[in-house]
């Protein structure tokens, strides 16, 4: 008895998100680190400080769209991510109905568990909200309403900087197809968004004006222009990666087959590949010089991996058109592919995720001060994390102040009585704060050192150890 591919869609669908859903509720933490908590305290708290919806590194649309789940703590903000990521899934599927893909409904796999895609669906970060307004677009345009598609493009840069990336792409295509009208609502979001910061930031172009990636490789280091190639594993998985580049084949075979570009061809190819391209090599140049803040963190790659699950796909369907008509060996074929990306992601990343081992030395410090008399002391620290640990209101003065005033050793700014957390991943970098500007400072007395089983040293070179000072006189 035959299943309707949308009875079978819906099936596979909830299983799925049960499975995920389970992950997210078994993780004692999620991938990424502190960024995980610094976009979660904004979106929890924005609706108490509404000028955190135009905070700029928390990302407005982000925080703007995930506040009703931060409500419900970080793990609603985990389910944010995870329904954004099966609505891109979906999304994806549809789109390639429309184009006439075969087996499209085996992209809902290649995204899910592509495993980079997998390990930041069950985070905090932003990266899937991008890859989700991207394939939007895209199904929108293949569905003929392209203003639509422009004006959900629009806001991509509010979800992630980068996204200006996309607007070139999407502009070429409009005007391939000869629909002028839609290239102006490329920048519908910029002037939404410019005008709520003119009546709540009085600034219109707070968008430059207040960006916060400044800095350069001093602080956040540069490296290989294939830092990202050569991360393939750990990105699209082995098997994702054979097949992306089977995918490209075929799109060769395809334009040598036709003798040239088909329109149809074209706009795929401008759509999906070129942008996943772009993107890749962009992140691959600006880690290569250093530029835009980059830290050459993986993750970020997250974000284009639906696009990159599309020409898997077209790869996958190479490789099953040349099987021929053997449907049994099709099926063998499927079932053999989908169990080697559903595992891979597995084998590469710890899930359900656990804390990290400097994320175990917060967590120590931070149960340690909550347990201690120093409990109802403000705090100054620089780790999200630790704040969040302590479930304290970051934005409170009363409670705590991310950042150490002491610039100088005689500073006066911080209280009697109040906690110093200095961290060797952020304080002797962010605060440019040596520990030894606590540790022989009179004004200042430890009161407890916490450092990991196994020692590790931070991306600057410090070993990781966390220490808690009281201010004890001016």
């Amino acid at each position: 008895m035959k299943i309707k591919e949308s009875h079978f869609i819906i099936i596979l669908q909830i299983l799925f998100f049960a499975f995920f859903g389970y992950l997210i509720i078994s993780s004692e933490s999620a991938y990424g680190g502190a960024d995980n908590y610094s976009h979660y305290r904004i979106s929890h708290f924005a609706w108490k400080y509404p000028k955190l919806f135009l905070d700029h590194w928390g990302k407005p649309l982000f925080t703007i769209l995930s506040s009703p789940f931060s409500q419900f703590g970080f793990k609603g903000l985990q389910f944010f991510n995870l329904i954004l990521g099966f609505l891109t899934s979906i999304f994806a599927y549809l789109t390639l109905k429309k184009i006439n893909y075969s087996n499209s409904w085996f992209v809902i796999i290649f995204i899910l568990f592509t495993p980079i895609y997998l390990i930041i669906l069950v985070s905090g970060l932003t990266e899937i909200l991008f890859g989700f307004i991207i394939i939007l677009s895209v199904y929108l345009f293949y569905s003929n309403r392209y203003i639509a598609s422009a004006i959900v493009l629009s806001f991509i840069i509010f979800s992630r900087t980068e996204g200006f990336l996309f607007f070139p792409i999407f502009i070429f295509a409009c005007l391939f197809e000869k629909k002028y009208k839609a290239v102006p609502f490329i920048a519908f979001g910029f002037v939404v968004f410019s005008l709520l910061g003119y009546f709540i930031l009085n600034d219109f172009w707070w968008f430059f004006t207040k960006n916060p990636y400044s800095g350069g490789s001093t602080i956040y280091g540069s490296g290989e222009l294939l830092h990202f190639i050569k991360n393939t594993s750990f990105i699209n998985g082995i098997p994702l990666a054979i097949l992306f580049t089977i995918g490209l084949v075929s799109y060769l075979l395809e334009i040598i087959k036709l003798g040239g570009f088909s329109k149809k061809l074209i706009i795929e190819i401008s759509l999906i590949l070129s942008g996943y391209i772009i993107y890749l090599s962009a992140h691959s140049f600006v880690w290569w010089k250093g530029m835009g803040a980059s830290l050459g963190l993986i993750r970020v790659m997250s974000a284009v991996m639906p696009l990159a699950a599309i020409v898997s796909l077209h790869g996958f369907n190479l490789i099953y058109t040349k099987i021929g008509r053997n449907k049994y060996l099709k099926y063998t074929l499927m079932v053999l592919v989908g169990f080697l990306i559903i595992r891979t992601p597995f084998e590469i990343y710890k899930i359900p995720v656990k804390r990290d081992a400097r994320e175990k030395v917060l967590y120590k410090s931070a149960s340690w001060l909550k347990e201690s008399k120093y409990k109802d002391e403000k705090v100054y620290y620089y780790d999200t994390y630790f704040c969040h640990l302590l479930g304290v209101d970051p934005y409170d003065p009363e409670s705590c102040q991310e950042g150490i005033p002491l610039a100088k050793p005689s500073s006066m700014e911080i209280p009697i009585g109040c906690i110093v957390q200095w961290d060797a991943q952020f304080s002797p970098v962010s605060g440019k704060l040596p520990l030894d500007s606590l540790l022989n400072n009179e004004r200042y007395m430890l009161l407890e050192s916490f450092k990991p089983e196994v020692s590790f040293t931070t991306f600057a070179g410090y070993n990781y150890e966390v220490h808690l000072f009281q201010k004890v006189k001016y």
